[in-house]
Order: structure tokens, then C-alpha cells, then sequence
């Protein structure tokens, strides 16, 4: 199915159990969460999977709600329907844009790429179950989704979970969460409440916690949850590890390209000034209570002229977040195993011939910039020299950094190199770009994407893992080949590609050099 029948079918509600499925399965799943009796529907390709989609974890962030903690669903009826996604948190199209430049390099119609229904009323999650009524629970995988941190939604079809929960015996939930000025997003009248800003980050521990009072009903087991993300979400489950309010949520983590925001020092205060400046930006200047009666609509545009070059993220606000991440995981190590990775071109596709790399350089740590110019040198041109310094700074060092974190604190860690190109002339403009790993971690692939022999077994093999380590806390076994364990005395990776193998891990000494320049923990304040 192209993802554009994906989403209008998601959208109409049609998605539901099919001739086929009703036959295999008889009545619709049901779960029953207190005192009300979800419906859910039956996969479409996997009858035994259980689908429930659009459940409320949270009440509606509306009105005073905006730019507060999210506060717990109240459910009151008898019966709930799940068999439709709820609309996305509040964006514009930028991550149909995204779309619609990947689907351009391999020749789909950009009409394909549609914006579902958005809203602010959207702190919904999605569940994908084989285990509803079965005597034993499954591990889980909570799925937090990319897109900057003002983009993206729970259900986009690279999501849709019911390959993995079938391949992988687990349960699969995506969540929603607040984006851009709504999730993230301070004020200096904010300073002193309950919660400050982090509003996302808060949506997301909040789904966490209703996944461990609830996901039993769901067939899932509470005590073996698993986080994952990739992009933004993987930035954020670094937030999540080091959050004092999310440390007995989940007990294992999957960051794919997220490691970027290892770099990151914004505080309350950046975040604040953010938020005067689109005070400033609205008719007649008004403060949060002004901004909190004004349309969504409104207050996004406005967001989106005043602070162009705002980059949405979690900030120390000494409450949700205490440090910086390279402080946090520097003093406290990181407390979960660990599966994390980076592609092999994650920025090849945003590289500009009008930027050169000396520019890029520029930026970075003076301390850096020979060791980063020589990196670049061996490269063929601007735009692959571009790739490989951001690269290797953003995704493939910080990788490195967290898994030996996580080893030092007694944690199994393991690291990949997502290193697959597609065949033909999209492969070739966009090589192993950013996100290019999803499809094969979901088994979502749609049919514009150019493929060959190779895509059915590396997706088995991609899928194997995750779901291993959802199980044990090893991607090993399955007779898969062999993951090397990370180790800070002989650091070595997987490499994902057409072959699937160990291999010294790329980079690592250079990393071990930089790391401290790039990622500094900021001194002790006395």
C-alpha cells in the first residue's frame, strides 16, 4: 500500500479488522483500562496482533494546560474506541517536506506525502500487541518519534508497529508529545511554577508512566521497558536517562542518530528568552496567560518569525533536567543498557555546495578544527566533507561517548554503524542518509523505495536485534552474526550494511581525542 492510501485509510478509520482477519480472530480485541473497555482492531497483515490506537494518556493540553505538566487522562465512559489515530501535536509541514525530498531522490510523487489532521489536543499513544491474554508478558518498546523536536507524529507509516511486535514478540507503543513552541518553550513569568519548560520531554515521561501502570492490560511487561527513538526522540531519550523523574520508567534505551545533543548547554534562561521574544512578536505583547487564549495557529506562526533559528530541545531547567548531558552522564554515568548508533551519511543530504567545509569548521572548538580539516580532507569533495565532519561530530562520536558511559557504570552497551545505501540513482543522492535505518527497524518499507535482495534480510536481521535487546539486554543470538559487546580497551561496532559484521569501530581514537573538547562538562559551580 503507498504511504498515501496508509495515511487516508489510518485517517478514515478503515484500518479495522478485515474479512480475513474477522474470520481468524472472531470479535475485535478489547483491553480494559479501570472501569472502561477499549476496542481495538486486528493487524492487517498479522491477525494475531492486536491494534489499539488514539489512547489518551493525558488530558488535552488546552487553555491553562498550555505550558503546563501534562496531567493524567480522566476516563469515563464504558467503552472506548481505538481504532483511530488521534490527529498529530500542532506542526506545520515540515516533516512532510522531509518526505517528500527523500521520496524526490527515488522518483515517488510528492503527492503521496500528505499532513494528517493536527492539533493540540494529541497526548495520545499507539499499542501493537501479540501477547493480549496470554498468560505471559512481553517486553515492550516504547517508540518516541523524530522530526527537530517541532515535527513529526506517533503513526507516520514508517511507524506503523506490526512487523516488529510480530517478528520480534514485543509490544510496540509510539507516542505523541508536545512539538516546537508548545512543547518546548519557557517564559520568564514560567520561572518558579511546577513546571517550568520541557513540556515534551514532560508528555514523554508521562506516556512512560502509563505505560508501566497499564501495558499489562495489554499483555506487556512493566518491569522490561525498552525506549526507543530516533532523531529528536533519540536526543530525548538522552534527556530521559538522565532525568531524575524518568529513572524508574524504563529499563532499557535504543538511540538511533540522537546523540547530537551531547553538545548541547541551553538552559531555562535560553528558553525563556525565547519565550519574551515571541511575547514581543504577538499583537499587543502579552504575557503567558495572553498567549495561552490565543489560536494555535497564531502563536505558531508567530514562533516561527520571531525565532527562525531556534533550535527546540530540553534545557536545564534544575528540575526535570539538573545538568548538561556531558555533565549528567559524566557524574552519574548512564544508568540502562544501551543500543545506539548512527548512519554513515546522516548529513550528506543537507549538505550545500553554497557551504564550504572551512565554514562548518568554523563553528566547532578551535582545539578541534585541525584534526576535523584532515578528516575532511579525505573526502572527494565539498559536500561529502561537509557529511563527514557533521557526521562524525553530531551522531558517530557522541555514540561512542554514551556507550562507554553506560559500560562505565557496569551496563551492557552496544553500537552500530547503519551503513546500507539504497540501489540506484536515490541510493546515489542520498547514500546512508538520515533515517535511512527506520524502514528496516519497523519492516515499514514503502514500495517507491528502490530495493534488491538485500532489504528482506537485513531487515530480519535489524529487526532480530532490536528485539533481542528488548528481550535480554543482548541484540546476540538468533544465529545472527555476532555484535560486538562495546569496550572501551578494543572499541568495535556492527556494521549494517549488504554484509553484516563486527568491526573496529570507525573513528574511535580520533573520538577518544575530541570527545573531551567537543562534549566539555562544564565546571562545578562552587
Amino acid at each position: 500500500m503507498s504511504r498515501l492510501a496508509l495515511i487516508a485509510a489510518a485517517l478514515a478509520g478503515t484500518l479495522l479488522v478485515g474479512a480475513t482477519a474477522a474470520a481468524d480472530a472472531g470479535a475485535p480485541p478489547t483491553a480494559r483500562i479501570g472501569a472502561s473497555l477499549l476496542t481495538g482492531s486486528a493487524g492487517r497483515h498479522h491477525p494475531a496482533i492486536a491494534v489499539f490506537r488514539g489512547v489518551p494518556y493525558a488530558k488535552p493540553p488546552l487553555g491553562p494546560l498550555r505550558w503546563a505538566a501534562p496531567q493524567p487522562a480522566i476516563w469515563r465512559e464504558a467503552h472506548r474506541d481505538a481504532t483511530r489515530f488521534a490527529p498529530g501535536c500542532f506542526q506545520d509541514d515540515y516533516n512532510t517536506v522531509w518526505y517528500r525530498q527523500v521520496g524526490r531522490a527515488f522518483g515517488a510523487d510528492p503527492d503521496l506525502f500528505q499532513d494528517p489532521p493536527f492539533s493540540e489536543d494529541c497526548l495520545y499513544l499507539n499499542v501493537w500487541t501479540p501477547a493480549l491474554g496470554k498468560p505471559e508478558t512481553r517486553p515492550v518498546i516504547v517508540w518516541i518519534h523524530g522530526g527537530s523536536n517541532k515535527a513529526g507524529w506517533s503513526f507516520e507509516p514508517n511507524y506503523d508497529g506490526e512487523n516488529l511486535a510480530a517478528a520480534g514478540d514485543v509490544v510496540v507503543v509510539t507516542i505523541a508529545y508536545r512539538l516546537g513552541v508548545f512543547g518546548f518553550f519557557s517564559h520568564p513569568s514560567l520561572r518558579g511554577s511546577a513546571a517550568p519548560a520541557n513540556f515534551g520531554l514532560l508528555d514523554q515521561i508521562a506516556a512512560l508512566r502509563w505505560v508501566r501502570g497499564h501495558i499489562r492490560a495489554f499483555g506487556g511487561d512493566p518491569a522490561r521497558v525498552t525506549v526507543a527513538g530516533e532523531s529528536a526522540g533519540a536526543a530525548d531519550i538522552g534527556y530521559l536517562l538522565a532525568s531524575p523523574l524518568a529513572r524508574s520508567l524504563y529499563t532499557r534505551a535504543i538511540s538511533q542518530s540522537g546523540g547530537y545533543r551531547l553538545a548541547s548547554t541551553a538552559t531555562i534562561a535560553d528558553a525563556a528568552q525565547a519565550g519574551t521574544a515571541l511575547g514581543h512578536a504577538l499583537p499587543g505583547e502579552p504575557g503567558v496567560a495572553g498567549m495561552r487564549r490565543l489560536p494555535a495557529a497564531t502563536v505558531w506562526q508567530a514562533a516561527k518569525a520571531a525565532l527562525p533559528a531556534f533550535e527546540y530541545g530540553p534545557v536545564v531547567d534544575g528540575q526535570s533536567i539538573r545538568e548538561p548531558l556531558a555533565a549528567a552522564f559524566a557524574t552519574h554515568g548512564i544508568g540502562a543498557d544501551l543500543l545506539i548508533g548512527s548512519n554513515e551519511n546522516e548529513f550528506y543530504m543537507y549538505a550545500s555546495d553554497a557551504r564550504t567545509p572551512q565554514a562548518l569548521l568554523a563553528g566547532l572548538p578551535a582545539a578541534a578544527r585541525g584534526d576535523l580539516a584532515a578528516l575532511a580532507a579525505s573526502q572527494p569533495d565539498s559536500r561529502h566533507a561537509q557529511d563527514r565532519i557533521d557526521t562524525f561530530v553530531r551522531m558517530g562520536c557522541p555514540a561512542y561517548v554514551m556507550a562507554e558511559q553506560a559500560q562505565a557504570t557496569g551496563h551492557g552497551a552496544w553500537v552500530y554503524r547503519f551503513a546500507r545505501v539504497r540501489p540506484g540513482a536515490g541510493g546515489a543522492a542520498l547514500l546512508a542518509y538520515h533515517g535511512a535505518e527506520i524502514p528496516y527497524v519497523f519492516d515499514s518499507h514503502d514500495g517507491w523505495f528502490a530495493h534488491d535482495s538485500v532489504e528482506p534480510e537485513l531487515t530480519r536481521l535489524v529487526q532480530g536485534y532490536w528485539a533481542r535487546f528488548a528481550h535480554t539486554g543482548d541484540p546476540n543470538g538468533g544465529g545472527a552474526p555476532a555484535w560486538p559487546r562495546w569496550s572501551a580497551a578494543d572499541p568495535a561496532v556492527i556494521r549494517l550494511d549488504a554484509a553484516v559484521r563486527g568491526e573496529p569501530a570507525p573513528d574511535a581514537e580520533l573520538c577518544r581525542r575530541l570527545g573531551p573538547i567537543l562534549y566539555p562538562v562544564p565546571p562545578v559551580a562552587s
